[in-house]
């Protein structure tokens, strides 16, 4: 028989980071992952720009939520200027969106991880959430509902 006068902690060290993260998730093409101080209009028109430059052929339709910069005026001009088309999903319908079980399984390769510095985070997270977009399966259920002509994707 064991007996133990202490309770066992176990520490975690957080790396707290001023950025926010903005994700695309590709069926097809490259996808894209980038940092940003602030979710404002003008670092959505530099995402765009981001994704573009990746996917740099063909038509982009990019899945969107309601953020409002997601809706701005500069933002739809410059995403129409780089033949970035916008779907809005209803609000307070993230099961719509194909990037969501994304992020779930992105957070779920970082819960376990330690990490010395912002540095080494970003990279995990970058490394972690391009390794990931190579799935298909996380658009499973989107692909089925909304694409049904699957063949035509990878």
């Amino acid at each position: 028989m064991w007996s133990f006068d202490r309770t066992v902690t176990i520490e975690k060290p957080l790396v707290t980071v001023s950025w926010r993260s903005i994700g695309f998730y590709a069926l097809t093409g490259q996808s894209v992952i980038t940092f940003k101080e602030r979710l404002v209009k003008e670092t959505i028109v530099e995402a765009l720009e981001e994704i573009r430059e990746q996917n740099p052929g063909g038509r982009i339709l990019l899945v969107a939520d309601n953020y409002g910069s997601h809706h701005a005026r500069l933002t739809q001009q410059r995403a129409d200027e780089l033949g970035i088309e916008f779907v809005f999903l209803p609000p307070y319908s993230p099961t719509l969106n194909a990037i969501e079980p994304l992020w779930k399984d992105v957070k779920r390769e970082i819960s376990p991880e330690i990490f010395a510095d912002r540095d080494h985070f970003k990279t995990f997270l970058t490394e972690t959430f391009l390794q990931l977009s190579h799935r298909l399966s996380f658009a499973t259920d989107w692909i089925e509902t909304f694409l049904p002509d699957v063949q035509k994707l990878r």
